[in-house]
């Protein structure tokens, strides 16, 4: 299992959470996000729409035959949005 911090400082668009749902659902890999009173599926748009919100201490864990990879990608894509 692969796994990475983060802080999520800024919030997403609609636009930016379909594009981190679809990249993530693109993967074999089950992908994970985090928090401190919850853990959700990185592939359900529901969780991650009301979820992932701006000032959010987060841990991305990607356990799977492409888990390296998947991390990589995920995580690239809420840079912009991480403190971290």
């Amino acid at each position: 299992m692969r796994v990475k911090e983060m802080t999520i400082s800024n919030n997403l668009s609609v636009d930016d959470l379909i594009t981190f749902i679809k990249t993530a659902n693109s993967f074999e890999s089950d992908i994970s996000i985090k928090g401190a009173n919850f853990t959700i599926d990185a592939k359900s748009i529901l969780g991650v729409i009301t979820l992932l919100m701006a000032g959010m201490d987060i841990t991305i864990m990607a356990r799977g035959e492409d888990e390296e990879e998947a991390l990589k990608v995920i995580s690239n894509l809420l840079t912009p949005f991480s403190a971290k």
